[in-house]
């Protein structure tokens, strides 16, 4: 599957998921987050697509259930993605450094 086509798909599993999926400008990569009880998912405007919808597919599989239907492109790199979460628990994501620091 092309990486816009994927994103989309992504996109609309998030909607049926009941998240808001953002692209955003800034000095982040993205990820989930709860704003005044709604449920948010914003990725970084100048990231390249395929970045993108690893971001969102990472969001993504902490909240899909197993049973919930999905394209096997779309299925496969929500697993890749649980599958790396999983082996680096300890990764966290820092803030990108700005030119004035």
């Amino acid at each position: 599957m092309k990486a816009d086509k994927l994103l989309d798909e992504l996109m609309a599993l998030a909607k049926s998921l009941d998240y808001t999926v953002r692209r955003e400008s800034g000095t982040f990569r993205g990820g989930a987050c709860v704003v005044h009880e709604q449920r948010l998912i914003i990725l970084n405007r100048s990231m390249p697509i395929e970045a993108a919808a690893v971001i969102l597919a990472r969001a993504l599989c902490r909240f899909v259930p197993d049973d919930q239907f999905m394209k096997p492109a779309i299925r496969e790199i929500i697993e890749r993605e649980r599958a790396w979460i999983a082996a680096h628990p300890d990764v966290t994501f820092q803030p990108l450094a700005t030119e004035a620091e």
